[in-house]
Protein backbone atom coordinates (compact mmCIF):
# COMPACT_ATOMS: atom_id res chain seq x y z
CA UNK A 1 0.00 0.00 0.00
CA UNK A 2 0.90 3.67 -0.04
CA UNK A 3 4.01 4.08 2.25
CA UNK A 4 4.75 0.33 2.20
CA UNK A 5 7.75 -0.40 3.66
CA UNK A 6 9.83 -4.10 2.91
CA UNK A 7 12.99 -5.40 4.06
CA UNK A 8 15.82 -8.27 3.75
CA UNK A 9 18.60 -9.61 5.12
CA UNK A 10 21.24 -12.49 3.75
CA UNK A 11 22.46 -14.06 0.58
CA UNK A 12 20.38 -14.23 -2.28
CA UNK A 13 17.67 -12.18 -0.63
CA UNK A 14 14.75 -10.34 -2.32
CA UNK A 15 12.54 -7.49 -0.91
CA UNK A 16 9.78 -5.79 -2.18
CA UNK A 17 7.22 -3.42 -1.98
CA UNK A 18 4.41 -1.61 -3.42
CA UNK A 19 1.95 1.93 -3.36
CA UNK A 20 3.16 5.25 -3.92
CA UNK A 21 5.84 6.45 -1.75
CA UNK A 22 6.88 2.58 -0.27
CA UNK A 23 11.07 1.66 0.18
CA UNK A 24 12.26 -1.56 -0.40
CA UNK A 25 15.65 -2.23 0.76
CA UNK A 26 17.61 -5.90 1.06
CA UNK A 27 21.09 -6.57 2.26
CA UNK A 28 23.50 -9.43 1.50
CA UNK A 29 25.56 -10.51 -1.41
CA UNK A 30 23.36 -10.43 -4.81
CA UNK A 31 20.35 -9.28 -2.78
CA UNK A 32 17.59 -7.74 -4.98
CA UNK A 33 15.05 -5.44 -4.16
CA UNK A 34 12.25 -4.06 -6.07
CA UNK A 35 9.82 -1.19 -5.02
CA UNK A 36 6.41 -0.44 -7.09
CA UNK A 37 4.73 2.47 -7.55
CA UNK A 38 5.31 6.14 -8.03
CA UNK A 39 8.08 7.58 -5.91
CA UNK A 40 9.89 5.30 -3.81
CA UNK A 41 13.16 3.74 -2.92
CA UNK A 42 14.60 0.23 -4.00
CA UNK A 43 18.14 -0.05 -2.85
CA UNK A 44 20.39 -3.17 -2.84
CA UNK A 45 23.04 -3.15 -0.32
CA UNK A 46 25.64 -5.63 -1.04
CA UNK A 47 27.95 -6.47 -3.74
CA UNK A 48 26.14 -8.67 -6.67
CA UNK A 49 22.72 -7.29 -6.33
CA UNK A 50 20.22 -5.69 -8.46
CA UNK A 51 17.52 -3.07 -7.81
CA UNK A 52 14.05 -1.50 -9.88
CA UNK A 53 12.01 1.18 -9.12
CA UNK A 54 8.51 2.42 -10.09
CA UNK A 55 8.14 5.93 -12.15
CA UNK A 56 10.17 8.68 -9.97
CA UNK A 57 11.68 6.37 -8.27
CA UNK A 58 15.08 6.39 -6.73
CA UNK A 59 17.77 3.23 -6.83
CA UNK A 60 20.64 2.35 -5.05
CA UNK A 61 23.05 -0.51 -5.96
CA UNK A 62 26.30 -1.39 -3.79
CA UNK A 63 29.52 -3.45 -5.23
CA UNK A 64 32.13 -4.00 -3.20
CA UNK A 65 35.56 -2.65 -4.88
CA UNK A 66 38.59 -5.57 -3.94
CA UNK A 67 40.95 -2.57 -4.62
CA UNK A 68 39.71 -0.07 -2.46
CA UNK A 69 38.92 -2.91 0.24
CA UNK A 70 35.32 -1.00 0.88
CA UNK A 71 31.99 -0.76 -0.89
CA UNK A 72 30.13 1.98 -2.90
CA UNK A 73 27.10 2.97 -3.86
CA UNK A 74 25.67 3.97 -7.03
CA UNK A 75 22.41 5.86 -7.24
CA UNK A 76 20.18 7.04 -9.96
CA UNK A 77 16.93 8.46 -10.52
CA UNK A 78 13.99 6.65 -12.42
CA UNK A 79 13.38 9.80 -15.25
CA UNK A 80 17.24 10.88 -15.13
CA UNK A 81 20.32 9.58 -17.63
CA UNK A 82 18.57 6.81 -19.30
CA UNK A 83 17.03 5.26 -16.33
CA UNK A 84 13.78 3.56 -16.77
CA UNK A 85 10.96 2.68 -14.44
CA UNK A 86 10.19 -1.06 -13.57
CA UNK A 87 13.93 -2.18 -15.06
CA UNK A 88 16.04 -4.40 -12.86
CA UNK A 89 19.38 -2.50 -12.82
CA UNK A 90 22.88 -4.12 -11.44
CA UNK A 91 26.55 -2.16 -11.45
CA UNK A 92 29.10 -2.62 -13.83
CA UNK A 93 32.19 -0.34 -14.20
CA UNK A 94 31.52 1.91 -11.43
CA UNK A 95 27.88 2.86 -12.83
CA UNK A 96 24.31 1.39 -12.95
CA UNK A 97 23.63 -0.59 -16.06
CA UNK A 98 20.11 -2.12 -17.19
CA UNK A 99 20.12 -6.12 -16.85
CA UNK A 100 19.69 -7.91 -19.68
CA UNK A 101 18.13 -11.28 -18.23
Amino acid sequence: GVYSTSASSGEYSKSASSGEYSKSASSGVYSTSEQNGASGIAASIGSGGKAKAGPNGLLIVCVWVESEKRYRACVGNVGEDGIKADTWYKVEDGKLVECKS
